[in-house]
């Protein structure tokens, strides 16, 4: 991104402080899109994504979940599961007046549950410039959910946290190598908490009613990180406008994934960003 117009700054955004990074076109950006990472992850992880987007044209906005990245927070935990959401709102809000338009949402796993929240909960997001949301391989149910369910109910009080354990969630061996061993981000623990939120956050969204929003999902079939079949019949009901894109073989991390797949993943979404540029374009000149 040597032709971009770069900063990053530290920001007061609802409950905490947040590391927000900018990649701006020095002139004519197709629009912005936000980033949203996944659980356990950082923006400097979903660079692949950034580089390509802003290479073909849109301004990138990225920010690190609380207590992930370089934001402050205690690692990898959260009491609420809409706090993220009323975060991602209030940052929204306090950048929408900078960014070039129409906006893209675009979430990774938790980052796309954070979204549909967003998509669900909050009206203000009716009155934003927004095109239609990105969801790669959104979080609903995890792998072993009900599994998860038991053992939060049996140990939550005595445990405080739990180890981390590392997934093969990507074909490629030098992106897992590189989590597990070099990059200075990662934390070894879940906080209990954090298992809590979850499931109360799942019991929530699966009782919603149906949404007008129409987001793209695209979900690697070869996932062992969510349940995505299940995930995907209710993200069906959720959005009935919806698109459901499947990537054959495709692990979890989307964004890291081998070439093979990442090319499949990043092209569609250009198709999705480029058709929803062009509708935004003939809106403007009518």
């Amino acid at each position: 991104m040597s032709k971009s117009d770069y900063s990053i700054a530290r920001l007061v955004v609802g409950f905490s402080e947040v590391v927000v990074q900018r990649f701006r076109q020095r002139e004519n950006a197709r629009g912005t899109v936000l980033l949203v990472h996944g659980y356990m992850d950082h923006a400097g992880l979903a660079r692949p994504l950034a580089d390509y987007l802003f290479e073909h044209g849109w301004d990138v906005l990225l920010y690190d979940l609380p207590g992930h990245g370089l934001s402050d927070g205690a690692p990898h935990a959260v009491d609420d599961f809409f706090h993220y959401a009323e975060q991602l709102s209030g940052l929204i809000s306090k950048q929408m007046p900078a960014l070039s338009e129409p906006l893209t949402l675009v979430g990774h796993s938790t980052g796309g549950a954070i979204i549909t929240t967003l998509l669900l909960r909050a009206p203000e997001a009716r009155d934003w410039p927004l095109t239609r949301p990105v969801l790669l391989a959104p979080l609903l149910r995890p792998t072993h959910w009900q599994s998860i369910r038991r053992k939060y109910r049996w140990l939550r009080p005595w445990l405080r946290r739990v180890r981390r354990v590392y997934q093969h969630n990507s074909h490629d061996r030098d992106f897992l190598t590189f989590i597990r061993r070099r990059d200075p981000l990662q934390h070894p623990w879940i906080p209990v908490r954090w298992i809590g939120a979850m499931l109360s956050w799942i019991d929530w969204v699966e009782q919603q009613p149906s949404s007008a929003f129409c987001p793209l999902i695209i979900q690697g079939t070869e996932d062992a990180t969510v349940e995505w079949r299940h995930n995907l019949d209710v993200f069906g009901r959720l959005f009935p406008g919806g698109e459901q894109c499947l990537v054959e073989s495709g692990r979890h991390n989307l964004i890291n994934e081998a070439r093979r797949w990442r090319s499949q993943v990043f092209g569609r979404l250009l198709q999705q960003l480029e058709r929803d540029c062009a509708e935004a374009c003939r809106e403007t000149e009518q």
